[in-house]
């Protein structure tokens, strides 16, 4: 494995308690890959609540304990707003959302 190597999780749709749990296996499914940055793409979210902020953080916890980095894509909708009004913008690497179509899904 490279010491680049980077494995990015693509989230759509709603993220909410409803799925959650999941989002949290996906997650956990790349964090397997010990990639040195994982990258989890919140841009194409159409909704996001508290639950879902959890699911970056319980990454965010994961990634730092392993010594790894962890990236997200907010893009400019419910992600962005959600994480500006809680203030973690700041917390986390921001990447650009992509342009045209998703990435392959970890």
């Amino acid at each position: 494995m490279t010491a680049d190597h980077t494995v990015e999780v693509v989230l759509t749709g709603e993220l909410d308690i409803a799925s959650a749990e999941d989002a949290l296996r996906r997650v956990a499914e790349a964090e397997r890959a010990a990639p040195s940055l994982l990258v989890i793409d919140l841009s194409r979210l159409t909704f996001v609540d508290s639950s879902g902020v959890r699911v970056v953080l319980v990454a965010d916890d994961h990634a730092r304990a392993a010594g790894r980095r962890l990236a997200i894509r907010l893009g400019r909708g419910p992600a962005l707003r959600v994480f500006t009004a809680l203030g973690l913008v700041d917390r986390f690497e921001v990447l650009p959302a992509r342009d045209g179509p998703a990435p392959d899904r970890a």
